[in-house]
């Protein structure tokens, strides 16, 4: 028995010393991201001890107000997984099934959706359109329910994968009708206090705007959740049940405890929110579950979901093994959390393989730089003539498009219209399938003057995308 003790103690002390050896280069790290521009929170447990639970940077730039554990974010898309949770939720009390069609609680939708399954919202194969509208539009539940029954399909339902914001808001409005109760009012009830969670809720957490994460997009102030339109009960429902949560860090860790140990849904419905229901892209590299995304990681399986809007960014990760949770949260775009999770899960791992110079953000690395300077130094018309030696002298990785999206827009924020015009047309010939590239090449065209090019670039768009394209509208508006 002694030695047995003996052994415990030696194999504690061992794991406590390799966790803050882990902790320390965790901590190194982050200092240097923040010296880099980073600002977020960070919380990462593995086995259940929490190792890190901080700030970096500031949470408002002007006042020099600090982030910490409890600066309060919004958790974007990640709010798709609790709206799941709701509607397992309902199920575990008898008061629906996830294989009922939408004809069953809204008698009035259209012949071309009556078919569509709640397990087709809840792995986005309803072929519902990504959205429909602004995520600060002001529209309620019946006027948004409304324009969902009258989009177009973007494909047959249950027939494939496309990620939809529309899908999870028709979640939401179900949740109140079938419970009675206000979408936020049921996860307060059913989910949030129940494993703990005080602050985290669109309003009624009665949170004050100092506790918010500014947002900074492109250096610029953009404000907090509570700065831009909300109606009474939180956002309209553009946004609310698929985005815009506010929740904190330790908050967040505390709900991936209480669904991992069944505080808050029995086993069963925890084993389906983790089930990969669907691939997310044909190499079937990941696959999404009921808010959920199932993604093969050694001998376990990383469960993650983030979100964000183009200022904000936020991600939540853990093993299904349970080692290892990672909760980062970012409030500018130049350096967002996804990229920082990456480095921190490698750290935690031990394979200190950080990321490879192109998957640094798109607008803020050596290759887009180069890139950037290339198109300066050398002249827009030798940039279109030379563009495979250009691009392969900067280090381009010819499968990476977003470095080019990067410097397209770092070209037209500085008002070079003559070099975004050049950079835009190398993008569209070597990426012929990218909407906003041709989007974009058609605005370089419309600001220059050249209205049949911009058509012709539009109509190009429209060809490839029908559904949720600006392009669309300018058209029409060109007739």
């Amino acid at each position: 028995m002694k030695r047995q003790l003996v052994f415990l103690f030696m194999a504690c002390s061992m794991m406590a010393a390799a966790q803050q050896n882990k902790r320390q280069q965790i901590l190194e790290y982050l200092h240097q991201q923040g010296k880099d521009g980073f600002c977020g929170s960070v919380l990462i447990a593995e086995k259940g001890v929490v190792l890190v639970d901080t700030g970096i940077g500031y949470a408002d730039r002007e006042s020099q107000k600090p982030e910490t554990a409890e600066t309060v974010f919004s958790v974007g898309s990640i709010t798709k997984q609790f709206t799941a949770a709701a509607v397992l939720k309902l199920e575990s009390e008898g008061k629906l099934s996830t294989t009922d069609s939408i004809k069953k609680y809204f008698p009035s939708v259209p012949a071309d959706k009556r078919n569509i399954t709640l397990h087709q919202l809840l792995t986005h194969t309803a072929g519902l359109a990504e959205v429909l509208g602004d995520d600060y539009d002001t529209v309620s539940a019946d006027a948004f329910i409304t324009l969902a029954f009258q989009s177009e399909l973007v494909h047959e339902p249950g027939s494939e994968y496309l990620y939809s914001n529309v899908g999870y808001s028709i979640l939401g409005i179900l949740v109140e009708k079938i419970s009675g109760k206000g979408y936020e009012e049921f996860l307060r009830e059913k989910l949030f206090l129940p494993a703990g969670m005080k602050h985290t809720g669109y309003v009624l957490p009665k949170f004050k705007k100092e506790q918010l994460a500014t947002g900074y997009r492109n250096g610029v102030r953009w404000g907090t959740a509570l700065d831009h339109p909300w109606m009474k009960g939180g956002p309209g429902w553009h946004l609310r049940a698929n985005g815009g949560i506010l929740s904190t860090t330790g908050d967040m860790y505390r709900w991936v405890l209480a669904l991992t140990k069944y505080r808050v849904l029995p086993k069963s419905s925890v084993e389906k929110l983790f089930t990969p229901h669907v691939a997310e892209q044909a190499e079937q590299k990941s696959f999404y579950g009921y808010g959920w995304v199932i993604q093969p990681a050694g001998s376990t399986h990383l469960i993650w979901h983030n979100g964000g809007n183009g200022v904000y960014n936020a991600i939540v990760s853990f093993e299904r093994s349970g080692d290892r949770c990672l909760i980062v949260s970012s409030n500018t775009n130049n350096k967002v959390s996804d990229l920082i999770s990456i480095d921190l899960y490698n750290i935690l791992s031990g394979s200190q393989q950080l990321r490879k110079p192109q998957e640094f953000d798109y607008r803020n690395n050596t290759v887009t730089k180069k890139i950037l300077d290339a198109i300066n130094s050398r002249g827009a018309e030798q940039f279109v003539v030379n563009s495979k030696e250009i691009l392969s002298e900067c280090g381009f990785d010819f499968e990476n498009d977003m470095q080019l999206l990067g410097v397209g827009e770092a070209l037209e924020e500085n008002n070079q219209w003559k070099e975004a015009t050049a950079l835009y047309q190398v993008y569209t010939h070597y990426f012929p399938q990218i909407v906003v590239a041709w989007n974009r090449l058609g605005k370089c065209y419309a600001h220059n003057g050249d209205m049949p090019k911009a058509k012709e670039c539009w109509t190009t768009s429209v060809a490839l995308r029908s559904v949720n394209n600006p392009a669309v509208n300018w058209l029409k508006e060109m007739k």
